[in-house]
């Protein structure tokens, strides 16, 4: 079999499970919590009440993304994590957002998740660099961690009783007192646990200290009124995505796009946050609806996102709106549009691209 990414985390995970052992027990401690981890990822995909590790949201029923492993004691988790190498393996941006859900669902359950990750990675590239003293056909290309990714779990945090921490997978040291001190915290024993805490906060402020979430991104919009010129959002976005690119298997965008809507609806700070589907109809999203699937039928139910479409704007601008049209069906990685985005963009900002009132 050969030696995966998933595989490799989960190895990473037995091996801080020995760490944690050792030091409880040379603390004294005769009760340890248990290690829940599968080499099968289809055990993973089961609800954490049912043995697996996974959750759903409270309040839509829906289920999040699954998780790697878990501390268990007495049946109760102590902490989720997920984990991913994904900056060693070529994801340099949002290719790291789809994996947003799967420790918030800990989170928004009133446990702590932690998403592990090697904040700074690299990867064998085309198109990377040539390193000094080596062939030159060996190029390397670096990535970082998404910083988008560590600002939505900062406000998850502050949002729902539990947490949602990104650490370095490389911190080994750092989880392993984490996981120590939460299980002290559950047995009631003195405990550092609020300590640890406040410090992996503080290094995840640090990653995002003067950060501005895709400043340059020709789908956000600023700005976003209805049609009786009232602002109803400030911080919004304008999808391209199409009917066909949500329900084409050779496309694959929910995952993406699931990942995408969740960071960016924590990343709105007055919680209203509106995913306008530019080519897509309101006979699109029902179709959608019917076909129940599981990204598209998360976001469509979370009471954290607005969805909307077409037939829900009103433009000041007729010919605007008819080019807009044109492009319905055409796919945009093989005939770029970006001009025209831009200036979608510039009219929302503007209003004069507006929300119709329901």
């Amino acid at each position: 079999m050969a030696y995966t990414s998933d595989l490799r985390l989960k190895n990473v995970l037995k091996d801080i499970h020995l760490y944690v052992v050792k030091e409880l027990g040379n603390q004294g401690f005769n009760e340890l919590p248990s290690l829940r981890v599968f080499d099968e990822s289809q055990e993973d995909a089961k609800l954490f009440s049912e043995g697996g590790l996974t959750f759903k949201d409270p309040k839509i029923n829906y289920k999040y993304g699954s998780n790697d492993g878990a501390w268990v004691y007495k049946g109760s988790p102590i902490l989720i994590v997920e984990g991913t190498f994904g900056t060693e393996r070529g994801q340099f941006g949002d290719g790291q957002l789809n994996r947003f859900s799967h420790s918030l669902g800990a989170c928004v359950n009133g446990h702590t998740g932690v998403t592990i990750i090697p904040f700074k990675g690299e990867s064998y590239s085309k198109t990377g660099k040539t390193i000094a003293g080596m062939d030159t056909s060996i190029r390397i290309k670096y990535a970082t961690v998404h910083k988008g990714f560590i600002k939505g779990a900062l406000n998850s945090t502050k949002k729902h009783r539990g947490n949602f921490f990104v650490m370095d997978v490389y911190s080994s040291n750092l989880l392993v007192n984490l996981i120590i001190e939460k299980f002290k915290a559950v047995l009631k024993r003195r405990n550092n646990l609020e300590d640890i805490e406040k410090l992996i906060i503080k290094q995840m402020e640090k990653e995002v200290y003067n950060y501005e979430y895709a400043s340059r991104s020709k789908g956000i919009i600023g700005n976003l009124y209805n049609n009786n010129n009232y602002l109803i959002s400030n911080f919004s976005r304008a999808y391209t995505q199409n009917f066909e690119a949500l329900t084409d298997s050779s496309k694959r965008d929910g995952h993406g796009l699931l990942g995408k809507c969740l960071i960016e609806s924590y990343l709105s700070e007055e919680e209203n946050y509106y995913a306008i589907f530019l080519r897509m109809s309101k006979k699109d999203l029902q179709n959608l609806s019917q076909r129940q699937q599981k990204e598209f039928s998360f976001i469509n139910n979370s009471k954290y996102i607005n969805i909307c479409c077409f037939d829900d704007l009103e433009f000041n601008d007729k010919k605007l709106k008819k080019r807009l049209e044109d492009i319905r069906k055409i796919n945009l990685f093989r005939h770029r549009k970006n001009e025209l985005l831009r200036e979608i963009q510039e009219s929302f900002n503007e209003g004069s691209i507006t929300l119709k009132s329901h």
